[in-house]
């Protein structure tokens, strides 16, 4: 038994300790920078331990996170999303203001972006470092690789209050392909337009940041293409990936599953199917249901904001109403997102350290 009160975001610390070795591993052998991102788990603590295993520093997906981040003395943060109205280009140079020394990097990709910014740090007399993204094949943000990155690169340099720094691209749309060779041909394709560009316009790569990859594609990536990796969901790896990552495949690195959700069976209406306390309020069901840990045949299925239901083949099994049960989360960002605290546990389920999760709600 577990003491804590459900639902309850928990995480194995020595499990959780062993993904971030591995992974800080893997980038150190390849020659490569880790910047894990944060919104994996939205915590300082979490992110400083990163810094101290050798990450060279943190990805935020938006500006309060980065704020967040900056009070709790974390000194280099690279913010992955644009930013696109007068108040967050005013908090973004307030940000630099008020932290000289952190080195602070926010991505554009387009000219509304440089100029915008470019005048509030004028105002201000700061200089803000700029990172464009780049199209690598999600249809979401960035640039296609042509000549309008080029101008837009060109637009950068000719700014006193900007500096431009590098690119950023990122393919979300292949963390979670199931197939590894797949995953490797489509990261590859994705990056050929963009190695093209480097070479028709004559960018010295080693001179700026190429920032991407993520948990699901970092090594099926072409590593002597990127100058650092933004993997975030290894620090916890959810049920989707997972189950993506076969031992068989090439390069794979094994990371445990350290953050579960604990939970409480309050009713048992039937002796094939038990009510837990734990619904879509506690655990994201966007990439699937949550699978049960460590109970063979026993499966989750939504029953409401504030319920799940564990259906159960075996009607023998000894669960009852009080006893707790654990949950592996299928996406582990948007799970932690539900929890203002999560817990860290040691090997004999003690609980040796409460966290505030202080970017949680952090979307602005």
């Amino acid at each position: 038994m577990i003491e804590l009160d459900t639902p309850a975001l928990i995480i194995r610390k020595s499990i959780m300790k062993d993904n971030l070795m591995k992974m800080q591993k893997y980038a150190d052998s390849k020659n490569i920078n880790l910047r894990p991102h944060t919104k994996a788990h939205k915590t300082p603590y979490l992110a400083n331990m990163q810094i101290e295993l050798g990450a060279s520093g943190i990805c935020v997906s938006k500006l309060s996170e980065a704020e967040i981040m900056a009070e709790h003395g974390i000194k280099d943060i690279l913010i992955t999303t644009p930013i696109a109205s007068s108040v967050k280009f005013k908090r973004l140079v307030e940000l630099q203001k008020n932290f000289p020394s952190l080195v602070l990097y926010q991505v554009v990709d387009s000219a509304y972006h440089v100029e915008q910014i470019d005048s509030f740090s004028k105002d201000k007399s700061v200089i803000i470092n700029l990172v464009v993204e780049v199209e690598a094949g999600q249809k979401r943000c960035g640039l296609i690789p042509d000549e309008n990155l080029k101008n837009l690169i060109d637009l950068i340099n000719q700014k006193e209050h900007v500096n431009f720094c590098g690119i950023q691209a990122y393919s979300g749309h292949l963390q979670l392909v199931q197939n590894y060779e797949s995953r490797l041909s489509e990261a590859a394709q994705a990056l050929n337009p963009i190695k093209r560009f480097f070479k028709d316009y004559k960018i010295e790569k080693n001179e700026i940041i190429i920032s991407g990859a993520g948990t699901g594609t970092f090594y099926a990536s072409d590593n002597s293409f990127f100058s650092e990796i933004q993997c975030g969901s290894y620090i916890f790896m959810d049920k989707a990936y997972k189950e993506i990552m076969k031992p068989n495949d090439s390069d794979n690195i094994n990371f445990g599953n350290s953050l579960m959700v604990l939970s409480t069976v309050i009713s048992k209406p039937a002796h094939n199917r038990l009510v837990i306390d734990a619904g879509m309020k506690s655990l994201s069901i966007d990439h699937g249901m949550p699978s049960v840990f460590d109970l063979k045949g026993v499966t989750y299925r939504c029953g409401g904001d504030e319920h799940g239901i564990l259906d159960i083949e075996d009607e023998s099994m000894n669960l009852n109403i009080g006893d707790q049960v654990l949950l592996i989360p299928s996406h582990c960002d948007t799970t932690l997102n539900n929890f203002d605290d999560m817990y860290l546990l040691d090997d004999n389920d003690k609980i040796v350290k409460s966290l505030k999760i202080s970017g949680r709600g952090c979307s602005q």
